[in-house]
């Protein structure tokens, strides 16, 4: 059994190659956000509703990550919740069955396949970017020219060092986010392809032949045998769930780290 990693539903748009399967899902991703988001915000209740207390407990918690900062702490939550928000319902479009899809001819994909668009190393990289250029953008609004002062120090000849780290840092974010997705999606893959042939028609037979003796019919065996195999992949998929989460956590985690040492007066 042939696996294609890192295959696309490439279209040329204004002489760009675009990854429009990541494209699609980047879409759903933000369609979901927003249309929550409105719920959450179009009714707003003293005694809020259970929607409206989810968003509200949500901008609490990443409130707090910016507690450090004082007064200019808010002005840098929003980014936290956006990217936080993003990047957990974009990991666990992953985990949506998309191959179901391909039986209806008018969804099919003439190449690649639909996933989290956060296994797109494109993807990781331009957050990263809007990371990066977020928190130098923040601190020289804040200190002026004066930002910069941090690449001569504790001595001059540190300055590619320090100008290396800001290159570090997205890439870092980038990366760890990418390949951690990627590989979660790739194992999954894996056990669902080595169930398929394990539990092909003929090997089935086999089986039967060879150990039950014609007990049971094969068609009983083979379907009892998708069954159970089947729920071969369900603990690697419960642990992506929380690999999902924890990937988003961490990613935000260290942006409102990167934005407070941008900002910070030492």
């Amino acid at each position: 059994m042939e696996f294609h990693i890192g295959q696309h539903w490439i279209v040329n748009i204004l002489g760009l190659n675009v990854h429009m399967d990541t494209l699609i899902t980047l879409w759903i991703t933000m369609a979901i956000i927003i249309f929550f988001a409105l719920l959450a915000v179009g009714n707003l209740k003293l005694i809020p509703s259970k929607l409206q207390a989810i968003f509200e407990n949500i901008v609490t918690i990443f409130s707090s990550l910016t507690k450090g900062m004082g007064e200019e702490g808010k002005r840098h939550t929003p980014i936290l919740i956006a990217l936080f928000l993003f990047i957990i319902t974009g990991n666990l479009i992953g985990q949506v069955p998309w191959k179901i899809l391909n039986f209806i001819p008018a969804f099919r994909l003439s190449h690649g396949e639909l996933a989290s668009p956060t296994n797109d190393i494109n993807v990781t990289a331009a957050l990263a970017i809007i990371v990066l250029v977020y928190y130098i953008v923040s601190g020289v609004r804040l200190k002026g020219i004066g930002y910069f002062k941090h690449y001569f120090q504790p001595v001059w000849f540190m300055t590619p060092f320090n100008m290396l780290e800001d290159i570090v840092r997205p890439l870092t974010l980038a990366l760890r986010l990418f390949a951690n997705i990627l590989a979660g999606e790739i194992l999954i893959m894996v056990l669902g392809g080595l169930i398929a042939s394990l539990l092909s028609p003929e090997a089935v037979n086999s089986f039967c032949q060879n150990t039950l003796g014609g007990i049971l019919p094969s068609s009983w065996v083979y379907n009892i045998g998708l069954f159970l195999g089947s729920l071969l992949p369900l603990p690697i998929m419960f642990f992506e769930l929380f690999v999902a989460f924890i990937q988003a956590l961490v990613f935000t985690l260290l942006t409102s780290a990167y934005i407070q040492g941008a900002v910070s007066k030492h």
